[in-house]
Parts: structure tokens; C-alpha cells; sequence
């Protein structure tokens, strides 16, 4: 297939009235879905799917992919206003964007990420585009020990969050991952951990317990602070877009999320959470300010953004490509074609080259629409947390409560979210990493899974990991990264000292 045939063709499609309008439609309910904790694009996904059995494949496909755009920039927004993640990709973004809109920098933090979401879109839309054919094959050299080599690659980025006490840090993600060890065994699903409670048997929703430690916690902390949000955020300057110079210097973070948001969510079992942790770690670590990293870096908000907004695209290759659906909203998104008619495997975009033109068409008029419209709508919830800090108080906890809620409509998923924001709380008055908890319970499970099922599959010799070419590039390169995160550090430490030996001096 040419390599423009696909961009042409999605052109044509934008011709269709209907097209656009199914795109409009599909990207302001992606957005709102983002900004609700919990939502993201499979449980949105589900609650629309009806409606695209009635709609012509090419409008359906473009439709649901509208969602995601729309989703992976939305969830953006409450992270960095209210440092609420609307999914697990997100938190990387309350950790530095919240920062700076506590800091009053809230439209910077609000412009690196529209840019940035934008830009890792569109550019990886063009590299969806050149490399959905070459990469088709790749998907079939991605087993469970490659992907236990990027959830490695995970936790270095973990690690990189554990601050300035690297051993709070790390009780805070064994925390993190003790508590995703509750429930099934993933393997031979046998309950464990569960003391006798029969609530907890398949164990604890992530999304609430993720939700709880760094959403509730900061609105508990919040509610005993005295501060008012507006003192800030009410500054005129701060609904204004920022100028060039100040997100300059994240712009090549923003390129690097870009690749990697496209090549990490083209592997099945990956994914916009592991792709928004490798690029915020390789941003961290070719940073001439690694410090800034969970401080209100730019750079860490560019990279974040960027590499989560790129995986939509990435996330199409096997899935159109293969017909291996690699997240839960592409298993939704086949689930639509199937209806439709379509039989999912490698020559699915053979037999109906419409499909992959409905993909880039879709995935570019959210694009445009979202360069349109996207920074107003951050701006409208920028004036929302300008209200009484009292009434936003109790409507992000409202939000988050009904977010929690929606996921699997359990009373007890609320529970959980109200706990885990009480640890949290405690956690972060005696300076524990809320943030190194919350994805050690997002890795853990998945971790401990691809890990036992991928050493079944080498005769439980881990050993053999490191015979299969891909898991040991993967597993070496995050050896050399953390030696390279430890040696910066290192680095860092060494230059504080010296700058408080001068400054005693003098």
C-alpha cells in the first residue's frame, strides 16, 4: 500500500458533513470523559458502542477514535487544576502540572499540556501513517517476557518519583504494589490476601485506590488548609495562552513522548499508562534540570502529555493491522467492526481499506477540532476553580465519588477511594510519595502477571529472559537508566552540598 494512500484517503473522508459532525460529537463527549476520574476512553467507549451499530463502519470508526483523542486530552485538565488524574497515564501530570497551578502558573501548565497533546497527536498520526505496514510484523515478537521488559522500564520511572528520600519512596510503592497483590491469583486464580473478606476476594478496584491516594488526599489536605485557589489562579494573566518562551525548552520532550507514546502503544499488553512513564524517565534523564522533574517541570508535563496522546495512535497499528486488539477500547473498537461485519485479522485493512482511512480521517478532524476549541475549554474550567474553594472542594469530591462509582457501579469502590485518600493524606503530611503508591498498584498486578507467565513459557529460568533479543534490549536499557537516574543523582546531591559549603562561607 502507498504511503499516502491512507493520508488522501482520510482527506476525502473529511468531505462528509457527517464525518465532522460524528467528530464534534465524539471529541466533546471524549473530552468530558477525560475530565471524569475513572472514565476514560474504554469505559466511555461502552457507553456509546450502541450507538455506532446504526452508524456506516467509516462514521463509527471515526467517532469512537474521536473519543480517544478527546479523553487523552480532557483528562489533562482536572489533573493539572484540581490534581485529579482522569486515568493512571494521567498521574504524571498532577505531579508536575498541579504543582505549577498551585504555584499560579496554572495557563503555563495548561499550555505545555494542549500543546503537547495536540503535537503528539498529530505527529504520530504521520508516523501511524509510515509505519502501520513495516510494524504489522512486529506485534507478533511482543510476548509476555517483552512486556515484562517495559513494566521494568516502569518502574524505573517509579523509582524516579520517590523524591528527595529515596527509602519513603520505596515503602510508598511497595505500598503501592502490596495492595494490587490482594484478590486473584492472576495465574492460577486461587484468592489470596483477602483475611476472610468476602468483598475483597477479586480484589480492589485500581482505579479507586489510585483515585483515593492522589485525588481524595490532596482535597483532604486541601480542606485543612486556609488558602484560597484564587488568590493565584484568579491572576487575569493566567487565562491567557503563554508565550512561546517559557515552554520552549519542552519542546524536545515533547518529541521524544511523541515516538515513544507511538511505539510503546503499538505493542499489545502496553499501552498510554508504560509509554507516558518511559518518556517522562528518558525526559528526566536528558534534562539539564532532572530537579524540576515532580516540581512543576514543563518538560515532565510535555513528555507526559505527549507520549499518552501519541499512543492513540500506536494503539491502531496491531489492532487494524493484526486484529489484536492491545487495550481494552480497541477490544471495544473491533467488538463495533465485528458487528459491522468484519472479520478482525491481518487482512482486515486489505479487504476494507476504508477502515484506515476512517482511522487517520478521524483521528485528524479531532485533531483540528481540539486546535479549535481545546484551549477554551480550559479556560472555562480554569474560571470553574476560581469559585469559593469550599464549593470546589465538595464538587471534585462529588466528581471523583460519581467517577469511582461509574466504573463498576459498586458503593464499595467509594469506600475504598475514601480510605486510600486517608492514607494518602497521612502519607503526604509525613512526606511519603503518594504518587510512587499509586502506580506501584498500577504495575504491580501486571507486573507479577507478565512476569510468571513469562517465566512458564522459558521453563521458570529467568535467565532465558535474556536470551530473547527484545526483553534484553528492553530489560538492559533499564538497567542502564536507573545506573544513569543514580548517577545524576549522585551528581545533584554532590552540587547542593557544595553550593551550601559556599554559601555558609560566605
Amino acid at each position: 500500500m502507498d504511503l499516502l494512500q491512507p493520508l488522501l484517503g482520510g482527506l476525502a473522508l473529511l468531505g462528509d458533513p457527517l464525518v465532522w459532525a460524528a467528530v464534534m460529537a465524539g471529541t466533546l463527549f471524549g473530552v468530558i470523559s477525560g475530565a471524569m476520574p475513572g472514565m476514560g476512553t474504554t469505559l466511555a467507549y461502552g457507553l456509546v458502542l450502541p450507538f455506532t451499530f446504526v452508524m456506516s463502519p467509516v462514521v463509527g470508526v471515526a467517532f469512537l477514535l474521536s473519543i480517544s483523542v478527546g479523553v487523552g486530552y480532557g483528562n489533562s485538565i482536572p489533573a493539572i487544576l484540581m490534581g485529579i488524574p482522569g486515568n493512571p497515564a494521567a498521574i504524571l501530570t498532577v505531579i508536575d502540572g498541579h504543582t505549577l497551578h498551585k504555584q499560579g502558573d496554572s495557563a503555563l501548565a495548561l499550555g505545555v499540556s494542549f500543546v503537547a497533546a495536540l503535537g503528539g497527536q498529530f505527529f504520530s498520526i504521520l508516523m501511524f501513517i509510515m509505519l502501520v505496514v513495516p510494524l504489522m510484523s512486529l506485534a507478533y515478537y511482543f510476548s509476555f517476557p517483552e512486556i515484562f521488559g517495559l513494566y521494568c522500564l516502569g518502574f524505573v520511572a517509579l523509582i524516579s518519583l520517590a523524591g528527595d528520600n529515596m527509602v519513603k519512596g520505596m515503602m510508598a510503592a511497595a505500598l503501592g504494589i502490596c495492595i494490587g497483590l490482594v484478590g486473584l491469583d492472576p495465574i492460577n486464580m486461587v484468592t489470596r490476601l483477602d483475611f476472610g473478606f468476602r468483598e475483597v476476594r477479586s480484589g480492589f478496584e485500581e482505579v479507586a485506590v489510585v483515585i483515593g491516594l492522589l485525588a481524595v488526599s490532596e482535597l483532604f489536605r486541601s480542606a485543612r488548609q486556609t488558602f484560597q485557589w484564587g488568590d493565584k489562579s484568579s491572576d487575569p494573566s493566567n487565562g491567557r495562552f503563554p508565550p512561546f518562551k517559557r515552554f520552549r525548552k519542552a519542546i524536545p520532550a515533547m518529541g521524544g513522548g511523541t515516538v515513544v507514546g507511538t511505539f510503546v502503544g503499538a505493542i499489545p499488553g502496553a499501552g498510554a499508562t508504560p509509554a507516558a512513564m518511559i518518556s517522562y524517565q528518558i525526559a528526566q534523564m536528558m534534562s539539564k534540570e532532572p530537579e524540576r522533574f515532580g516540581k512543576g517541570s514543563v518538560e515532565g508535563i510535555g513528555a507526559n502529555e505527549a507520549a499518552q496522546n501519541a499512543s492513540n495512535s500506536g494503539e491502531l497499528i496491531p489492532t487494524l493491522g493484526l486484529g489484536i486488539p492491545v487495550t481494552g477500547s480497541m477490544v471495544l473498537l473491533l467488538a463495533a467492526l465485528t458487528v459491522q461485519g468484519f472479520v478482525p485479522g491481518p487482512l482486515m485493512v486489505a479487504n476494507a481499506p476504508e477502515l484506515l482511512y476512517a482511522a487517520v480521517g478521524g483521528l485528524l478532524a479531532s485533531t483540528i477540532f481540539l486546535i479549535l476549541l481545546g484551549w477554551g475549554m480550559a479556560r472555562l474550567m480554569l474560571r470553574a476553580v476560581q469559585l469559593n474553594r469550599q464549593i470546589v472542594i465538595v464538587l471534585a469530591l462529588a466528581m471523583t465519588m460519581l467517577g469511582v462509582f461509574a466504573v463498576n457501579t459498586r458503593v464499595m469502590d467509594m469506600g475504598v477511594a475514601l480510605v486510600a485518600g486517608g492514607i494518602g493524606y497521612f502519607m503526604l503530611r509525613y512526606g511519603y510519595s503518594t504518587a510512587a503508591a499509586a502506580l506501584g498498584v498500577f504495575l504491580g498486578t501486571e507486573f507479577e502477571r507478565t512476569l510468571r507467565i513469562g517465566l512458564n513459557m522459558n521453563n521458570n529460568s529467568f535467565i532465558d529472559f535474556f536470551t530473547r533479543p527484545i526483553t534484553m534490549m528492553i530489560l538492559l536499557t533499564a538497567i542502564l537508566l536507573l545506573a544513569w537516574g543514580a548517577m545524576k543523582r549522585a551528581q545533584l546531591r554532590r552540587r547542593l552540598a557544595a553550593a551550601s559549603v559556599e554559601s555558609g562561607q560566605a
